[in-house]
């Protein structure tokens, strides 16, 4: 059965980064959600409800054609919202689901956002990421498993992620 990894932590926590090295390390494509966000223009992506329908309806979409081709993926969220709930119930219909959590301090969190280049990334204020990162360190879902994203190596991490699967 296909596969799709859920990267779920703050905006910062390095779930982009863990995406990457599960793609250069075990060559497990990874889909950024943000860039699919992005395609789409709004004022406030936090309260525009359906800016933000229609860009889940869109991951699904992308993760469900991607899953054509390949047997395993892995994308990133914050995990914040009915939206993502519906989607990822939507998908467990159909694939295997791991979640796993993205744990970082969210000093650093802080500190990674205002220090990478936003031109890719969906832009907010100091005043949205400090709500983004509250709602999204209170997403309790059944995870699968943990990954700390704060000082550990590459391959700890990678170590960790072996565990789960």
């Amino acid at each position: 059965m296909k596969t799709v990894y859920i990267l779920i932590g703050l905006k910062g926590s390095g779930k982009t980064y863990i995406g990457n090295l599960l793609y250069e390390t075990l060559s497990i494509p990874f889909l950024r959600v943000e860039n699919i966000f992005l395609k789409t223009k709004t004022e406030n992506p936090l309260k525009d409800q359906n800016y933000i329908s229609s860009g889940f309806r869109n991951v699904e979409n992308e993760i469900r054609s991607l899953l054509m081709k390949i047997d395993q993926l892995t994308i990133e969220s914050t995990g914040i919202g009915t939206q993502f709930e519906s989607m990822v119930s939507n998908l467990k219909k159909d694939f295997i689901v791991k979640l796993i959590k993205v744990s970082s301090d969210p000093e650093l969190c802080y500190k990674r956002v205002k220090n990478r280049d936003q031109s890719d990334h969906i832009s907010v204020s100091d005043d949205q990421l400090f709500e983004i990162n509250k709602l999204a360190g209170k997403v309790l879902l059944n995870f699968d498993q943990v990954i700390h994203n704060n000082t550990e190596s590459d391959s700890a991490i990678i170590e960790e992620f072996r565990k789960m699967r």
